[in-house]
């Protein structure tokens, strides 16, 4: 039987990263969360992911940032990028560098659809 995808979820409002946490639980993911960039980064050096579940706007780094660092980390990385400014400049370039963006108030079915897609 195939293990649990293990996705990273990262964000600064812990609300929201319980919401995602105990809801991609439910559909079978293995979650590991992460308040900060630094934080995740931190993870991502000592654990292996399926894929990636990014806010946006954070303290320190920023998101598309931190999805950047984490794809050269673990080459073909899927990330989910979720922002509530649909037009920022960073989306530009976090989308040519093959991240998906979901914009909030996010769809979980949405978010569950692109993981389940984009997991081997």
């Amino acid at each position: 039987m195939k293990e649990s995808p293990r996705i990273l979820v990262v964000d600064d409002s812990q609300e929201i990263l319980t919401m995602l946490s105990h809801t991609l639980s439910r559909h079978g993911f293995l979650i590991d969360a992460a308040t900060s960039s630094e934080e995740a980064l931190a993870r991502a050096a000592t654990a292996a992911y399926d894929a990636a579940v990014v806010d946006l706007v954070m303290p320190g780094q920023d998101g598309a940032a931190l999805a950047s660092a984490l794809r050269q980390r673990i080459q073909g990385l899927p990330v989910a990028l979720m922002t509530a400014y649909a037009r920022s400049p960073l989306l530009v370039a976090a989308r040519k560098a093959g991240v998906r963006v979901f914009a909030k108030p996010l769809s979980i079915q949405e978010l569950v659809t692109f993981l389940q897609s984009e997991i081997p």
